[in-house]
C-alpha cells in the first residue's frame, strides 16, 4: 500500500482492499439512513460526499470511485465491529439495510435493461448548481437521485424497508435523502460484486475484513495528521 502525497486517495491499493473500501462505503450509507430515518435530517454536506460516486460512470482506474478513503473510515470502523464477532444488536439495522443493498446490486447485475435505466436516470442529472448550497436544506441533486430509486430498486419484490420513527420517515426531504444514499449504498455494492466480492465472504473472511478494515483506517489517519 503505497501514498500518493498530497492527494486525498490511497494509491495502488489491491482489488481486495479496493473490496473492503467498497463495503464501508455501504455500511456507511446504511449507518447514515439508520440515523435519519431515527433523529431526522442530516448535514448535507456529507450526503452529497456520499453520492459523489454515483457519478462515475466510466471509471479510469478504481481510485476514481472512492477518490478520499478518508470519507469512509466510519464504514471501516463498521467493517470491524461487524467482523470482530462481538455483539451485532447495536448495529443490527445497518446491517440488515447494507444487505439489501447487496442484494439489489445483484438484481441490477442480472437486468441490464434496468442498470441502464439508472445509469441514464444519473447521467440526466443536472450538476450544474450546488449539490449542497444549503447545508440545512436537500439539494435538487438528492431529489433527483431519490426519484431515480424510488421509480426503479424501490420496485423490486423485496425492497429495502427502512425502520424508524414515523415523523422523521413521513417527511419528504428526509425520506428522499434517504432514498438517495440506499441508490449510493448499492453503486457501492456493484463495485464490490464487479471486483469478485460475494456474500459468503462476508461470513468466511470477517477475520480478514477486520484487518484490513483496520490497516485502511490507520493509513487514512495518518494521511490527515
Amino acid at each position: 500500500m503505497n501514498t500518493d502525497s498530497g492527494s486525498d486517495h490511497i494509491s495502488t491499493l489491491s482489488n481486495w482492499e479496493y473490496r473492503v473500501l467498497a463495503v464501508g462505503f455501504a455500511l456507511q450509507c446504511a449507518q447514515l439512513i439508520d440515523k435519519i430515518a431515527r433523529e431526522g435530517t442530516t448535514d448535507q454536506a456529507t450526503v452529497a460526499a456520499l453520492q459523489e460516486p454515483l457519478f462515475v460512470l466510466n471509471p479510469k482506474s478504481y481510485s476514481t470511485v472512492f477518490p478520499k478513503p478518508n470519507l469512509i473510515v466510519p464504514g471501516l470502523t463498521l467493517i470491524e465491529t461487524f467482523s470482530r464477532g462481538g455483539s451485532l444488536r447495536s448495529i443490527q439495522m445497518i446491517v440488515q439495510y447494507a444487505i439489501g443493498m447487496l442484494r439489489l446490486a445483484d438484481g441490477v447485475l442480472a437486468n441490464p435493461q434496468l442498470a441502464s435505466q439508472i445509469r441514464h436516470g444519473i447521467e440526466a442529472i443536472d450538476r450544474s448548481t450546488p449539490a449542497n448550497a444549503n447545508d440545512a436544506d436537500i439539494s435538487e441533486q438528492t431529489r433527483a437521485i431519490a426519484k431515480i430509486y424510488k421509480t426503479t430498486l424501490s420496485k423490486f419484490p423485496r425492497p429495502i424497508q427502512i425502520q424508524g420513527s414515523a415523523a422523521m420517515l413521513s417527511n419528504e426531504d428526509n425520506a428522499a435523502t434517504i432514498r438517495s444514499l440506499l441508490l449510493a449504498g448499492v453503486r457501492a455494492a456493484l463495485f464490490w460484486r464487479q471486483l469478485g466480492g460475494r456474500r459468503w465472504q462476508l461470513l468466511l473472511y470477517r477475520g480478514r475484513l477486520a484487518n484490513t478494515a483496520a490497516q485502511l483506517k490507520k493509513h487514512v489517519i495518518r494521511q490527515l495528521h
